[in-house]
């Protein structure tokens, strides 16, 4: 036999293949490992991978991986839950079974099934965010049962539209009374009267009539000094925004409060619309008509109406006491025509005498609107929805519904605004070219900076409601 050194010598020969470049010179140079990189790598892929779901035919819910993808370790059957889903987009109602899973280092996997079915009710999470939707475009909860109805075929309970509803009135409020609004500080104010649970209460409202936000809305359960100041402070944002001047329609209901401390630097207009429908109002009664009439002034009376428009309508402050001189003589002369109107006439004359800054304010602030029409039109916004005005049962529920008007009117106009802001920042930076020298013109820039970042972090908060409670999934 041969020795086991011949053995050896004949044993073939073993090389170490560590490459296969001399066979495929084509393929890339290997990289090297590196710790760092892997463990990077699988923090990456912890953080952002998910579980993936898979539906069999048989309506049976499983995840589809067998390895846990936190350790690694195989999983194993945990048993099984039924489920009872209404799934989204008229679907319809199907009975599910879900197959759980287990590691046995890290527990029980607990993937999201809300694309498959919904989390702590039947109903899909859609039916609660379009329930929402139309509740802010001013639908009743009956009246979003109907649509639900006839757009999906899936008819929901009353009850389940108002507790959906009602789970956002709370984060809702916080976010209106945290967040500013862009503003200019010329607002305008007005009351809507109101039945609540058959208690007269009052729906108090401003707007900005220079950049169309709604600054605050607020149900109280009465006028005054306490409560104006109380819509004031909260329309404010804690002082970050300042009231600079104030259009009403000649209310008193404020009591003493643009008098005080803190308010009586806010310049005030008087609506000059409902100024002219209350001096129509005492010219009817001068002509023999009812104040309530809703007959047209007499013709032959209309001359004198003339007169008190020709002071409110007047160009200046000069101009409107020079009409107002017009409007003494011209009162004297029908004392003596009419004595039996001699109260009603010097009251319609104080009247006036007394607004006459308040009917010119506008004259002197450019910025200052001569009228409240906008706000009058926003209140429609309010009153679009059918029982707000009369047939609410709770402040609470009156509260809710201008939250939502209030939410969708404000959301809608902060993409409009910063657009404006884009346009003006460009015409800024078209005047800084023909300018470049101007130290003044080109610190204006930093305005522009600031508004900007004030504005995303505005409509940020306001975005961050929409898609964890409205926005359809």
């Amino acid at each position: 036999m041969p020795s086991n050194k011949f053995r050896r010598m004949l044993a073939p020969i073993k090389i170490l293949q560590s490459t296969l470049l001399k066979f495929c010179p084509s393929l890339p140079e290997p990289k090297k490992r590196s710790l760092v990189v892997e463990i990077e790598k699988r923090k990456n892929f912890l953080s952002h991978h998910r579980y993936t779901l898979l539906l069999k035919p048989d309506n049976t819910i499983e995840i589809r991986e067998v390895r846990c993808i936190n350790c690694g370790t195989r999983l194993v059957k945990n048993g099984h839950n039924q489920r009872i889903a209404i799934l989204d987009n008229g679907l319809g109602k199907f009975h599910f079974r879900l197959n759980r899973k287990r590691c046995s280092n890290c527990g029980e996997i607990k993937p999201d099934y809300s694309r498959f079915v919904p989390k702590f009710c039947n109903y899909h999470e859609n039916y609660r965010r379009r329930a929402r939707q139309h509740y802010l475009e001013g639908l009743m909860p009956s009246q979003i049962r109907l649509a639900i109805k006839i757009d999906l075929g899936v008819v929901i309970s009353k009850s389940s539209i108002v507790n959906w509803v009602n789970e956002v009135a709370k984060p809702l409020r916080r976010t209106l009374r945290e967040t500013p609004i862009p503003s200019s500080g010329y607002w305008g104010y007005d009351e809507i009267h109101m039945l609540v649970g058959g208690k007269k209460m009052y729906a108090l409202t401003t707007v900005d009539t220079i950049t169309k936000f709604i600054p605050n809305a607020k149900i109280s359960t009465s006028m005054g000094s306490k409560a104006g100041r109380e819509l004031f402070q909260e329309a404010k944002r804690n002082n970050k925004l300042k009231i600079k001047g104030l259009v009403k329609d000649c209310t008193t209901n404020l009591g003493s409060l643009l008098r005080k401390r803190g308010y009586k630097y806010i310049k005030q207009q008087n609506c000059k619309t409902h100024v002219k429908w209350i001096f129509s109002r005492h010219v009817k009664v001068v002509a023999g008509l009812s104040t309530q009439s809703k007959r047209p002034v007499p013709a032959k009376w209309r001359w004198f109406l003339y007169r008190f428009y020709n002071l409110i309508d007047a160009k200046n402050e000069t101009d409107a006491y020079i009409k107002l001189e017009i409007l003494r003589r011209t009162v004297e002369r029908l004392k003596e025509i009419k004595p039996n109107k001699q109260k009603r006439l010097t009251t319609a004359f104080k009247q006036v005498e007394k607004w006459v800054p308040k009917l010119t304010a506008y004259n002197s602030d450019p910025n200052l609107a001569a009228t409240n029409n906008i706000l009058e039109g926003y209140h429609k916004k309010f009153e679009y929805y059918p029982s707000f005005k009369r047939n609410m049962m709770t402040a609470l529920g009156a509260q809710r519904v201008l939250d939502y008007r209030v939410f969708g009117h404000n959301f809608r106009r902060f993409p409009e605004y910063i657009k404006q802001l884009k346009d003006k920042y460009k015409q800024f930076r078209d005047v800084l070219t023909k300018f470049p020298g101007d130290t003044y013109l080109r610190g204006q820039g930093m305005y522009f900076k600031h508004r900007k970042l004030n504005l995303e972090h505005w409509y940020e908060n306001y975005n961050q409601l929409w898609d964890h409670y409205l926005a359809i999934i």
